[in-house]
């Protein structure tokens, strides 16, 4: 059984927090709230938190000097949600270390996105390597060619960069968010539908060739896995 991302959200709205965890829960994740940055350094020392997002105006130890106190122990993500939109609050949150810094409000689709491209950019990598083997399927960086039981697969770019991420981390789901950065370029807007049809056009290719046991699949929210196994049972 898969283990939910454990977050922890750092906001004294109360009416917002409730809505931000009721949602985010929805998403799969495990929301933990608290109001305020006391006993914060006992409170991480006793759990695994995934992710920390944290409002900057808090009472009593806001959140700049949480994070400041908190990079010395949590090497996790770290996402300010805050109404401060200046340039200079958010040169100073990046400065203290942390990896975005949301300006409220925030779609809740978006908030998602960016949490979900956060939590991947810091998830241990499959140690890369020039040549991939996966079933009969063979692909090869270098050349940029993929070999099924010997014949050749023609794939464009696009394709070829999509299998080549989802083959590193096969049996795994990859999410729409890290396939979108990686292929592209830039960061996912949470409504771009670009990746969606790079996969639906190399998932044909692949279940059109009958020599190719790998497959595309798809976990609605989750993102995308290539398995061998057949998921679909």
């Amino acid at each position: 059984m898969k283990v939910s991302n454990q977050l922890l959200l750092i906001e004294d709205d109360y009416q917002l927090a409730r809505s931000v965890k009721r949602f985010l829960t929805k998403e799969g994740f495990e929301v933990h709230h608290f109001v305020n940055g006391d006993d914060l350094a006992e409170l991480i020392a006793s759990n695994q938190f995934d992710l920390i997002l944290c409002d900057v105006m808090l009472p009593g130890t806001n959140g700049f000097e949480i994070a400041k106190s908190l990079r010395q122990s949590f090497n996790g993500p770290f996402i300010f949600m805050t109404a401060l939109s200046d340039v200079e609050d958010q040169l100073q949150g990046f400065n203290l270390g942390a990896d975005d810094y949301i300006c409220k409000p925030v779609p809740p689709p978006l908030l998602v996105a960016r949490i979900k491209a956060n939590l991947q950019r810091h998830k241990p990598q499959v140690k890369t390597t020039e040549k991939i083997h996966y079933g009969n399927l063979e692909i090869d960086k270098q050349r940029r060619t993929v070999l099924v039981g010997g014949g050749l697969l023609p794939l464009s770019r696009y394709e070829f960069d999509l299998l080549w991420i989802l083959l590193e981390h096969r049996e795994e789901q990859v999410s729409r968010e890290y396939l979108f950065t990686k292929t592209v370029g830039r960061e996912y807007n949470g409504i771009d539908r670009t990746v969606d049809g790079r996969i639906s056009r190399l998932r044909k290719k692949l279940e059109t060739n009958k020599k190719v046991r790998c497959r595309i699949y798809t976990s609605w929210g989750q993102g995308y896995m290539l398995s061998e196994k057949d998921l679909n049972c």
